[in-house]
């Protein structure tokens, strides 16, 4: 009679490691549902407000600060006087007669209209603004669109207003020449501001949010 010999110890069924090798891995980053854990720069999440986007708002103000601080100045070179002696010149070069009592009429009237004018234009020109430095900060792509049209025709004027700088200095030569930086300082910036709407990182936020 023989004894069936006995198998080395521990060595009885091949006994698995504790614990089932199906749920190996548990412990590993992710949901324990299977799915990968939240990224917030993840496809299909807003992103970030990228630096040129707080740039945008902030050549937003500087453009606000300086056609308000032009507006302000050209104020200041409605100078009766200088435009009695510009208007009296012109109609001379015309051949118009006009007596001293006429001229000072249109010339009062002239700068009225200027003045009322001017401040038309600073009014709405402020509330143009203020929409669009709101709607930029609430990362409005229509906020964008409407900056670069306001920028494009700001500089647009402005540049051509440049050929009309000479009768500001000759009236009052140095505020003719702070108008002249002026106005040459806000033309780049509104320049500045078509370019850095239209970059790279503030495409990219546009489109995260849209």
């Amino acid at each position: 009679m023989t004894e069936n010999p006995q198998q080395p110890y521990g060595a009885q069924g091949q006994q698995q490691p504790y614990g089932n090798p199906a749920f190996a891995g548990q412990d590993q980053p992710g949901s324990k549902y299977g799915t990968s854990a939240y990224d917030s720069g993840a496809v299909g999440q807003p992103m970030a407000e990228p630096k040129k986007w707080g740039l945008l708002k902030t050549l937003t103000l500087v453009s606000f600060a300086a056609y308000v601080i032009s507006g302000i100045l050209g104020f200041f070179g409605l100078d009766e006087e200088t435009i009695r002696t510009q208007l009296q010149d012109q109609m001379e070069a015309q051949g118009q007669a006009v007596s001293g009592e006429q001229l000072d009429q249109i010339v009062s009237a002239g700068v009225v209209g200027g003045m009322a004018f001017a401040i038309g234009n600073l009014v709405v020109a402020v509330v143009l603004y203020l929409v669009v430095f709101f709607g930029l900060r609430k990362a409005k792509n229509w906020a964008r669109i409407l900056g670069t049209v306001l920028a494009a025709v700001g500089a647009l004027v402005t540049a051509y207003g440049l050929f009309g700088i000479g009768t500001m200095m000759d009236g009052n030569a140095a505020l003719g020449i702070v108008s002249l930086i002026l106005s040459i300082a806000y033309i780049v910036v509104n320049i500045v501001w078509i370019v850095i709407a239209f970059s790279k990182e503030n495409n990219a936020y546009v489109a995260s949010r849209a």
